[in-house]
């Protein structure tokens, strides 16, 4: 078997992205993976987003098991975003560490808080505040001080130099590779590169895109080169492609009449997120004209009985919805989003902004339950025949599958799943909970449940994959290190790899250093907020 081992994480990147430019030779270095190893498709989580995805790539848990189904937890019905205390399962790389591996883990996601490792290092990354602390905590101010500052985030909307500001913040993933190498002698390096799915969010040119992707892969080539040899397996956490509309699920819900919304003043929204953003009150009361203009067009409409939900939609049905958005994306949004969920006295909703799932407002459950315990299989029951009949404004079906949550999740975070989880028909709808709609056409680039696996090295027996599931990951790669697998899995070891294993609970070998919910979260909350995580 291989000394080492390394894995590389490529957010958000599916064979529909890569498959062109590898067979135009624009990434020789997973080409040559590719050529000499095995690849396939890798299944996501539901839904196939990042926060929730990641946790299950690492553990080999599904969300049911872990208790991460979106960008955020919940108390009640108050949101806070999540971190690694929120995920309640052991990751690989704190078992190889707790079985005397040398473990070095760089910007995976929904890994800050860090935890100490005897013989290893842990850099946090996506969900981490920029200045989180690094693992052990003097190696930041080493590592700046020869390579300058290392940044999780790149600045998202930038006009000038944005491909040269991602390749950049993709470069100090290498370079702390590099950094971290010169000081263990390690048996796994993981390395993750967020950056790949950030271009498709905040980039419309194409080639801006692949010219990012183009010096991921010659980074990805720098690591690889670390060592001699070594057992290589790169892998996504989900796809990548174009979305045709948003659909906004509380809308629906609330002309159905399982939701109730109340109206707070134009500037509602806003003042949310300038609390997200830490704005003080001066800054939030300096509004441009433009949206003072549309905080006043919606009051007038209100005065004659137009909400602002129905000014937009009237917009959108002429043309003007989305053409306003582009020139006042988020001031006109911000206006006409005036209403929001009245949690306590509504039945259903989706109270997380992105879980494709709607909760019932169980009265066993919430604070101020509506729904009893004999109503709820009925009102399940009932959603789900409306949903799986709905069609958008051109007649199409918008779900493939409308599902309980026991039929998706298994473990002992079930019950904080949504009660139902929705399917998007081909993944072409986002499913939003912001109360303006219900539907939009919205052409995007967005999520896909197919990510991508390749394996290479003298570790990999086999040459195909023929379908793979994120949770696979963690004990595949747990087999080549010759650890345990976990007893607690919900993933297997894939037969590209030698299958004979141990077994133990991992639970009980890494220390328990996730079940504090505390969370920092105001500036990454504006993060998502500009990526559209939070419309």
């Amino acid at each position: 078997m291989s000394t080492k081992r390394i894995l590389i994480g490529l957010d958000g990147l599916g064979w529909d992205i890569l498959s062109p430019m590898i067979d135009d030779g624009r990434l020789p270095t997973l080409m040559e993976l590719c050529d000499n190893g095995t690849a396939g498709n890798l299944e996501s989580t539901h839904p196939p987003w990042t926060p929730c995805a990641w946790p299950s790539l690492q553990s080999g848990r599904n969300p049911g098991a872990h208790g991460v189904f979106d960008f955020f937890t919940r108390t009640g019905y108050d949101k806070s975003l999540i971190n690694r205390r929120n995920v309640d399962a052991p990751y690989l790389p704190d078992v190889a560490a707790a079985k005397g591996k040398s473990v070095l883990s760089i910007n995976f996601p929904v890994t800050h808080p860090v935890p100490e490792y005897e013989n290893g290092a842990v850099v946090p990354g996506y969900l981490a505040p920029e200045d989180a602390a690094w693992s052990p905590e003097e190696l930041r101010e080493e590592f700046e001080a020869e390579y300058g500052e290392y940044t999780i985030y790149p600045e998202y909307g930038e006009t000038e130099n944005a491909v040269k500001g991602y390749v950049d913040v993709a470069r100090g993933r290498r370079d702390v590779a590099t950094f971290l190498d010169e000081r263990y002698d390690w048996d796994l390096l993981a390395v993750q590169f967020q950056v790949t799915d950030s271009v498709f969010h905040d980039l419309e040119d194409p080639a801006s895109r692949y010219e990012i992707l183009e010096a991921v892969d010659r980074y990805v080539e720098d690591i690889i080169n670390l060592t001699d040899d070594p057992t290589v397996f790169v892998v996504s956490d989900h796809g990548m492609g174009e979305y045709q509309w948003t659909f906004y699920i509380n809308t629906w819900l609330a002309e159905e009449g399982y939701c109730e919304t109340i109206e707070g003043d134009p500037g509602y929204f806003r003042s949310k997120k300038s609390e997200l953003k830490g704005e003080s009150e001066k800054e939030q009361k300096s509004d441009s004209p433009f949206a003072t203009a549309a905080q006043t067009g919606m009051s007038a409409a209100s005065k004659v009985g137009l909400s602002p939900r129905r000014v937009h939609s009237l917009l959108d049905s002429v043309g003007l919805a989305k053409h306003i958005e582009r020139l006042l994306p988020s001031e006109v949004l911000v206006s006409a989003q005036n209403q929001t969920v009245d949690w306590e006295h509504s039945d259903a909703f989706q109270i997380f902004f992105n879980s494709c799932g709607i909760h019932l407002n169980r009265a066993e459950r919430e604070p101020s339950g509506t729904v009893s315990d004999n109503d709820y299989d009925e009102l399940r029951e009932e959603l789900t025949r409306k949903l799986e009949r709905l069609t958008d404004p051109d007649g199409i079906a918008v779900f493939d599958a409308v599902k309980p949550k026991e039929d998706v999740y298994q473990g002992p975070h079930l019950e904080d799943a949504p009660d139902l989880l929705l399917y998007p028909r081909d993944y072409d709808y986002d499913v939003s909970g912001s109360i303006v709609g219900p539907f939009r056409r919205n052409k995007h680039m967005n999520h896909k449940p197919l990510g991508l696996i390749i394996a290479a090295g003298p570790d990999i027996e086999s040459d195909t994959i023929e379908q793979a599931s994120i949770v696979d990951v963690a004990p595949t790669v747990a087999a080549t290190l010759g650890i345990p697998v976990d007893v607690d899995r919900d993933g297997e070891v894939l037969p590209i790899v030698d299958q004979m294993y141990d077994e133990e609970k991992w639970g009980e070998l890494a220390d328990d250093t996730w079940d504090d919910n505390t969370t920092e979260s105001s500036v990454v909350e504006e993060r998502l907020a500009n990526l559209g995580y939070m419309e």
